[in-house]
């Protein structure tokens, strides 16, 4: 007979979820700082089409 239990994965994590959302953040903010100042530098687009 199958459950219908459902599981809060998050619930069972070991990182509070402070610390989930800070660890978030940053990896955003470091995720938009590598497209608009590394991805857009020309001359890494130079570098990669080349």
């Amino acid at each position: 007979m199958p459950t219908t239990a459902r599981v809060n994965f998050r619930s069972m994590s070991l990182i509070s979820p402070e610390l989930q959302a800070t660890l978030a953040l940053w990896f955003y903010r470091t995720g938009h700082f590598f497209v608009t100042r590394v991805l857009d530098d020309p001359a890494w687009l130079a570098l990669m089409f080349c």
